[in-house]
């Protein structure tokens, strides 16, 4: 018999879980290494920074879309409570062609925006989840480290401004759980 043995088996469905906790301490770390690279802190190459930059995105945005379904998936099913404190902010009614200059003028903090309003961790995941990625950008500065992201719902444009170590510190203050898997 070739192939894994059912004790290889077993012990892969054994495996322990991340939770809830452990994935936005590991969101955090992977934002201080982003904002780091950014600020072009402890890089001595253009290539070593463009590296750590591309490959924290892609960890963070992983991390990201796993506690977006995770979450609201376990709140769907009353397992864990709705938190409305706000990660950021959000603006309903937003033009599809002001992105690309909001992207470049934004500066946090998020809540002091014109026509934005306080982001709920559930809404900011939903938009996680929904965003346009090609239209989406960052703010990225020693202390924030804000996602900015833009979507459509029901032929409206939105925009939203996810702050990243609130999101952390607000998926902290929920109940721990394991993260489902598949």
């Amino acid at each position: 018999m070739t192939g894994p043995s059912r004790r290889q088996f077993l012990d892969f469905k054994m495996w322990k879980r991340r939770t809830f906790h452990e994935c936005a301490t590991e969101l955090e770390q992977i934002s201080s290494k982003f904002r780091r690279a950014h600020l072009g802190l402890g890089y001595d190459s253009e290539s070593a920074k463009q590296a750590a930059l591309n490959s924290s995105s892609v960890e963070g945005v992983e991390i990201l879309r796993i506690l977006a379904l995770a979450i609201r998936s376990e709140q769907d099913q009353g397992n864990i409570p709705s938190n409305t404190t706000s990660v950021g902010a959000l603006n309903r009614n937003f033009e599809e062609d002001k992105c690309a200059e909001f992207c470049e003028s934004y500066a946090p903090p998020p809540s002091a925006i014109d026509g934005f309003q306080p982001l709920p961790l559930r809404e900011a995941l939903n938009k996680i989840a929904h965003a346009d990625g090609p239209k989406s950008g960052y703010f990225a500065d020693s202390e924030n480290h804000d996602l900015i992201l833009f979507g459509k719902l029901s032929n409206k444009w939105w925009a939203a401004v996810i702050s990243i170590p609130g999101l952390c510190r607000v998926v902290k203050e929920l109940p721990d759980a394991p993260v489902p898997t598949a």
